[in-house]
């Protein structure tokens, strides 16, 4: 890359320390090529907290050997809350701004860096190395990863972009322009995009629009737009009324992509509320609970077949107590016959042989079956 010739340095001096002139507190524009960029208070070149995120700098117009950092000009970060770090080798906005020295002393004054200036109308850096620099290759960008195929966002009519330089970005909008978003019958209703990673291009030149299905991951604030998701899972036997499918209800909703979604209440609870239903779809749909887990509603079907069978060959599930209860008197019943049996005599002609051999076989049977009622009894699963 060249250096832009357009770009004018005035009134920048040399030597360390961060000081601009102390003869003056009005703030005075001017510009500064990035030669060292200070991130921490490891950096061998950071005396200060104060001078973390900040910038060494050299006029981008005079020619001077970059090796010993130390004697460039210091430039503070100039926002407390909204900043873009600069790369080595961007050129910066500088301004003359209070020190913290001006309440002793009210005419000293520091620099501070405001902005990268957009040479290149690109998010993902903005360099104009001095290649006159042995080793500016090497040091150009100091140790971020330049890449080809990052590219910047088109804008729609009045949009907000906020860019970063890795392919993630906030769009707000909402007006009709080339985006798939708005028509002619949403046009000015508002869209908020947040979205990280972007689609594969052929080079970083060309600009692009957002793409749920192939950006890594986004969410999509919609008020009256149609969103062409294409969703991981389409089965929804479970419904009666099979639910609008993704790619084609069009109304107010948050649309939310990924790879993977993890919702993590680390402090109380997590909740899922909707008007109509909740639905899940998965190849495995898994619940654990520590202590107990119910599912409460006016009736619970357990399989497609249980909802759409009709009332002749629905299967409702069995009350185990009760059946526990009906069957004991059934066996109770029996265990009594079982006794008669034992001791039967015909009228007038003694015992009945028969029923006599029969009646302790069925005694123990039914004492067998009574030990069986803890087999069929879940120790788990309770219904109403």
């Amino acid at each position: 890359m060249a250096y832009s010739s357009h770009i004018k340095a005035s009134g920048v001096k040399g030597g360390s320390g961060g000081r601009g002139s102390s003869k003056s507190s009005s703030s005075v524009n001017t510009y500064g090529r990035v030669i060292h960029v200070v991130l921490s208070l490891d950096d061998p070149y950071c005396v200060s907290p104060s001078m973390i995120n900040g910038v060494y700098f050299r006029s981008p117009k005079v020619a001077a050997n970059e090796s010993d950092i130390r004697k460039f000009p210091f430039a503070y970060q100039g926002s407390a809350q909204n900043r873009t770090i600069p790369l080595v080798g961007e050129i910066v906005t500088l301004s003359t701004g209070a020190d913290t020295n001006s309440l002793s002393n009210p005419g000293a004054t520091k620099f501070y860096w405001k902005e990268t200036v957009n040479l290149w109308n690109h998010p993902h850096h903005n360099a104009a190395p001095d290649t006159l620099q042995s080793d500016w290759e090497e040091n150009l960008l100091k140790g971020f990863p330049a890449q080809k195929n990052i590219n910047p966002l088109i804008a729609n009519p009045g949009d907000t972009l906020i860019e970063g330089r890795l392919g993630q970005s906030i769009r707000l909008g909402g007006s009709k322009g080339t985006t798939k978003l708005t028509d002619a019958s949403n046009d000015g209703k508002p869209v908020i995009v947040v979205s990280n990673g972007q689609i594969k291009t052929s080079n970083g030149s060309d600009l692009i629009e957002e793409n749920i299905n192939e950006d890594f991951n986004s969410i999509y604030f919609l008020s009256d737009h149609k969103i062409l998701l294409t969703p991981a899972n389409t089965k929804r036997d479970s419904y009666k009324q099979v639910p609008t499918t993704s790619d084609q209800f069009k109304g107010n909703q948050v649309v939310v992509n990924g790879g993977r979604l993890y919702f993590n209440a680390k402090e109380e609870s997590a909740f899922i509320s909707a008007k109509q239903s909740i639905g899940l779809n998965a190849n495995n749909i898994n619940l654990d609970a520590t202590e107990y887990f119910c599912v409460d509603a006016s009736k619970i079907y357990l399989g497609k077949k249980a909802r759409t069978a009709t009332a002749s060959v629905e299967q409702p599930a069995v009350l185990g107590k009760q059946l526990e209860n009906w069957l004991g008197a059934l066996l109770n019943a029996l265990d009594a016959v079982a006794t008669s049996m034992t001791s039967a005599s015909a009228v007038g002609a003694g015992p009945v042989t028969q029923l006599n051999a029969t009646g302790p076989v069925l005694k123990s049977t039914v004492k067998s079956l009574r030990t069986q009622f803890k087999l069929f009894k879940s120790k788990k699963v309770f219904v109403e």
